[in-house]
C-alpha cells in the first residue's frame, strides 16, 4: 500500500519543506543519501521501496522531476530514507542513534569527474539560473495570491463559515474519546515542470471537494475540520497551497476514517473521480465579489499564467539537470551502489 506525496516545492523564498517533521519523529530511524546528481539515490529508494512492497509505504517525489524520488518513508518499521542534498539540506542531528549518513559520492570516480569538470560547472550554473528564473514568476504568482486572499477575507461570511463547519464536523466526525489527536503535514500538491500537480488521493477515501474560486472559504473550512478532528482524537494530515505568503491548508486527510477534504481552486482545477463537489461560493458576500469582479477574474489569470512560464523554466532547469547528471552516471560504479542498496535492506530488515 503506498500513498505519494511532493517532498517540497517552489515558493517565493525558494524551496520550502516540511520534511524535518518527519526525520524527527520519535521513533524513526533515518538514512539520509548524499552524492551529486545521477549518483543512484533516487533508484537505491526505488529498490527499497520494492523490497517492501505490500507494506505501507510513503514516495515522497520530487517537485523538479516528477519521475525521480527524494524519499521513502516505510511507515510501520519507522524508517526513512531521504536525499540529503540542496535544495533540501539534512544532515544527522544523532549519528547512529536516530540518523546515518550514506555516501554514495564515493561510488564516483574522481578523474572522470575532474576531466568533465568545465562542462559540469556550466550545467550546473545554468541550472540554477532557471530555477531562478522560476522563483522570480512564483514571487510574482504569490504577490496575486496575496491580493486574492484579501480580497477573499473581505467578502468571506465567517459567521454562516463556522456554523456550516461546526455542523459539519459534528456530522463527520465520531465524538471525542479522550486524548487529544495529531496533526502532521504532508505536501500533496507542487508547482512542477509539467504545471501545478496534486498526487493522487487514496482509492479508498470518501473524498469531499470544496470548489472555492478564491481559496479563503475552503482554507478556513480546512482549518476548522483539522482542530475538531485532533479535539476528537483523531490523527490529521494536512496539505498546503505553499504559493501563498502563509501557506494555505489544501487538503486534510483523516486516515482512520478514510476521509478527505480537499480544495478545487482556479490553480489546482482537476477534478477527482467519485468525489462529492461542495461549492464555497456561498460563503462569500456576492456583492461585495460582484463590485470586484473585473479585479478576481485579472488576479487569477495572472497567476495561472505566471504558473506557467514558472512551470516552463523548472522544465529547461530539467533538460540542463539531465545534462549535468549524464557526467555523474558516467563515472558512476553501478555495482558499488547495488551492494550499498542491498546493505541497506538487510538492515532495514534486521531492524524490524
Amino acid at each position: 500500500m503506498q500513498q505519494s506525496y511532493f517532498l517540497g516545492g517552489a515558493t517565493a523564498g525558494g524551496f520550502r519543506t516540511r520534511f524535518s517533521e518527519q526525520i524527527q519523529q520519535p521513533g524513526f530511524y533515518t538514512y539520509i543519501l548524499k552524492g551529486g546528481p545521477g549518483t543512484g539515490k533516487s533508484t537505491l529508494m526505488k529498490r527499497v521501496a520494492a523490497a517492501f512492497d505490500g507494506e505501507p509505504i510513503s514516495l515522497y517525489h520530487c517537485s523538479s522531476d516528477e519521475s525521480s524520488l527524494d524519499a521513502v518513508v516505510l511507515e510501520d518499521r519507522g524508517v526513512v530514507i531521504v536525499d540529503g542534498t540542496a535544495p533540501h539540506v539534512f544532515e544527522a542531528k544523532y549519528p547512529l542513534v536516530s540518523q546515518e549518513l550514506v555516501n554514495l559520492g564515493a561510488c564516483l570516480d574522481k578523474k572522470k569527474m575532474q576531466d568533465a569538470g568545465e562542462e559540469v560547472r556550466q550545467a550546473a550554473d545554468e541550472n540554477a539560473q532557471w530555477h531562478q528564473r522560476a522563483r522570480q514568476y512564483v514571487q510574482a504568482v504569490t504577490a496575486l495570491h496575496q491580493d486574492l486572499t484579501a480580497l477573499g477575507n473581505h467578502a468571506l461570511l465567517h459567521q454562516k463559515l463556522t456554523g456550516f463547519g461546526e455542523r459539519l464536523a459534528k456530522r463527520t466526525l465520531p465524538k471525542a474519546r479522550g486524548a487529544a489527536g495529531s496533526i502532521s503535514y504532508r505536501q500533496l500538491s507542487a508547482l512542477t515542470a509539467s504545471g501545478y500537480v496534486t498526487q493522487p488521493l487514496p482509492p479508498d477515501y470518501q473524498i469531499t471537494e470544496l470548489l472555492d474560486p478564491l481559496y479563503t472559504a475552503s482554507d478556513t473550512l480546512l482549518r476548522q475540520l483539522a482542530a475538531q478532528a485532533c479535539k476528537r482524537g483523531l490523527h490529521v494530515i494536512a496539505s498546503e497551497n505553499i504559493l501563498f505568503p502563509e501557506p494555505m491548508l489544501e487538503a486534510v486527510l483523516l486516515p482512520e476514517l478514510k476521509l478527505a477534504f480537499s480544495a478545487r481552486t482556479p490553480i489546482r482545477q482537476e477534478e477527482t473521480p467519485n468525489a462529492v463537489h461542495m461549492h464555497m461560493t456561498r460563503f462569500y458576500h456576492k456583492e461585495l465579489l460582484a463590485q470586484r469582479k473585473q479585479r478576481i477574474t485579472f488576479d487569477r489569470k495572472a497567476a495561472l499564467a505566471l504558473a506557467e512560464e514558472a512551470s516552463s523554466a523548472i522544465a529547461n532547469a530539467l533538460t540542463v539537470h539531465d545534462r549535468l547528471e549524464s557526467h555523474y552516471i558516467d563515472a558512476l560504479d553501478f555495482d558499488q551502489v547495488s551492494r550499498i542498496a542491498e546493505d541497506l535492506i538487510a538492515q532495514i530488515r534486521a531492524r524490524s
